[in-house]
């Protein structure tokens, strides 16, 4: 394949359109910020630090339960999360955020700010607030 920038041959629906942005994220986030995948972050980013059990962190990331714990052991054997025994119930795990798991978040995060404020420059400051206010509307259902 050449590098010449391909159109698709349909005009672009918004999956398209999401997908082709989540590529350059992907891309921007694997160049500077390379130790976690975009999937991991996503499970990472919803961990407060008292901690959530599998369930509860699976269901804020809208995933099933298995699909989470597979993300909590490759997070945990990466030092990026620590899993305990809940005190409620002996049969439960908790996950909770480690020192080196926010240091990647912090990273990540500025990976992802420095997208926002370059797109934001590219489209303008004022179609960008309203473009993101639009998308959180839309995604958080508010």
């Amino acid at each position: 394949m050449t590098g010449v920038k391909r159109l698709p041959a349909v005009e672009p629906h918004l999956p398209m359109l999401m997908g082709m942005v989540f590529a350059r994220l992907r891309a921007q986030l694997a160049e500077d910020a390379p130790d976690l995948r975009p999937s991991q972050l996503r499970v990472l980013e919803w961990l407060p630090d008292e901690g959530l059990t599998i369930t509860e962190l699976a269901e804020c990331a809208e995933m099933t339960t298995q699909g989470c714990g597979q993300f909590v052991r490759q997070l945990d054997a990466l030092g990026m999360v620590e899993v305990t025994v809940a005190h409620h119930d002996a049969r439960a795990r908790v996950v909770r955020i480690t020192d080196r798991g926010r240091e990647a978040l912090v990273r990540s995060s500025a990976v992802l700010r420095a997208c926002d404020d370059a797109w934001a420059a590219q489209v303008g400051p004022e179609r960008w607030r309203v473009f993101r206010e639009v998308l959180e509307e839309v995604a958080l259902g508010s």
